[in-house]
């Protein structure tokens, strides 16, 4: 465990046992150091009531009061501290009724989802409480529920989703029983708000097999259960379309977005794309990002043989601008088309693409702003030209460039912009 978190830990758990409560580092990130991961977060459970806790802690914040939940600010690393709890009834399909406070650890752990979350540690002696066998299960790569998987799974309609997102991001498989509880449970996952489905969708991203969730989500019927207009309950990706997803770079939300929904609608219409998009309640800046992939990538599954003018100005240029406007290292978007190309045309577009990416190195001028003459020029060359047609001749003489190159010098540009005032 790295500095500071574990130093920090170690102050947490001595001033809560200095006060006579227990404490345990407990959930996910127990998970993931039994996986020999480094957690990005770190969470503990206690016997302290969220009171005991405010009173212990100089900087406490009320993040789920109502739930037992605290979160403690260290250097401004959050630790957040849940009291031991015992869930009651719910009748919602989404929280308990009412939370009781339990009075110890194993309470707390029969109440959690899933096996290998209900693992607990000992900070003093390190010692791991795990009464569910979620070592078993971490080591065999299930995931699988504490109990009855329907009775859980009726309780939370989330769980369902999180355990298609925990297989995508842990690269497990969904216990069997487990996996049969999530037909049976669906209307109870219906419940849940498609921000939460949207979240759990956006954290699989991050894994390392974002198509397993995909393909989870499609073949369990879950998201046309929440989008039957657009989804019929036997959609199914095609595997080239899903290891192209899987090969997007993970800092590129855009990208993997634009992949994920081109995985589900390869031939639709950006329009349409749109819509399912925000119906899911992505921002629209990630979705106008995602649906300049999508189209990208719809135009280079087509190879047609272009001219170096249309590769200019249809490809490129559209690249550029996106490029720019995102402030994106080109290397790395090119590396990435490179990559879901070559995956979803089973490598026969690799050469139209080669062509493509031997055009953008030679560095040809692709937006107004690279134009040798601006604005200024043109009122300088042209006084009389009215000001509302220097938009018109700049892009009249960007055609110029992308037809040719070597056209972006300023006596070229100059003579252009002459023909061009002349036929006004």
């Amino acid at each position: 465990m790295p500095e500071p978190f574990r130093s920090h830990l170690q102050v947490l758990y001595k001033t809560l046992k200095n006060a006579d409560f227990e404490s345990y580092l407990v959930g996910g990130s127990v998970r993931d150091l039994c996986m020999g991961k480094v957690p990005k977060e770190y969470d503990l459970t206690t016997s302290a009531r969220p009171e005991d806790i405010k009173k212990l802690f100089r900087h406490v914040i009320e993040t789920g009061i109502q739930h037992g939940t605290v979160t403690v600010v260290m250097e401004k690393v959050n630790y957040e501290i849940t009291t031991f709890r015992i869930d009651k009834d719910y009748t919602d399909g989404r929280r308990p009724d009412h939370v009781e406070f339990g009075s110890s650890l194993s309470e707390d752990l029969k109440r959690r989802d899933f096996t290998m979350n209900a693992l607990a540690l000992n900070l003093e002696t390190d010692e791991l409480i795990d009464e569910h066998e979620g070592q078993v299960d971490i080591r065999k790569k299930l995931i699988r529920t504490i109990g009855d998987p329907v009775k859980r799974f009726s309780e939370d309609g989330l769980r369902p989703v999180r355990a298609m997102r925990f297989a995508s991001v842990l690269d497990f498989s969904i216990e069997p029983n487990t996996r049969k509880a999530i037909e049976i449970t669906k209307q109870i996952t219906a419940k849940i708000s498609v921000e939460r489905l949207q979240e759990e969708i956006t954290k699989s991203f991050l894994g390392p097999k974002p198509s397993e969730m995909l393909k989870l989500l499609l073949e369990e019927g879950t998201l046309s259960l929440f989008f039957p207009n657009f989804l019929s309950e036997s959609h199914t990706p095609q595997n080239k379309s899903l290891l192209a997803l899987d090969s997007v770079p993970k800092e590129n939300s855009g990208f993997i977005l634009g992949m994920w929904i081109f995985a589900i609608f390869p031939l639709a219409n950006p329009t349409e794309c749109e819509e399912f998009l925000k119906k899911l309640k992505f921002s629209n800046q990630l979705i106008k990002d995602a649906l300049f992939f999508f189209s990208t990538c719809q135009d280079l599954m087509k190879p047609l043989p272009l001219e170096d003018y249309d590769i200019r100005k249809r490809f490129l240029a559209p690249i550029a601008k996106h490029i720019n406007t995102k402030k994106m290292e080109p290397n790395e978007v090119f590396a990435g088309l490179k990559v879901v190309i070559s995956k979803l045309n089973d490598k026969e577009g690799i050469p139209w693409f080669e062509k493509l990416f031997t055009i953008w190195q030679s560095k040809p001028p692709l937006l107004l702003s690279e134009l040798a003459l601006n604005g200024k020029d043109i009122e300088t060359l042209f006084p009389s030209l009215p000001k509302q047609k220097y938009g018109e001749l700049l892009q009249f003489l960007l055609e110029m460039v992308w037809k040719d190159p070597i056209n972006n010098q300023i006596a070229t540009l100059t003579e252009h912009s002459a023909y061009f005032v002349s036929k006004l």
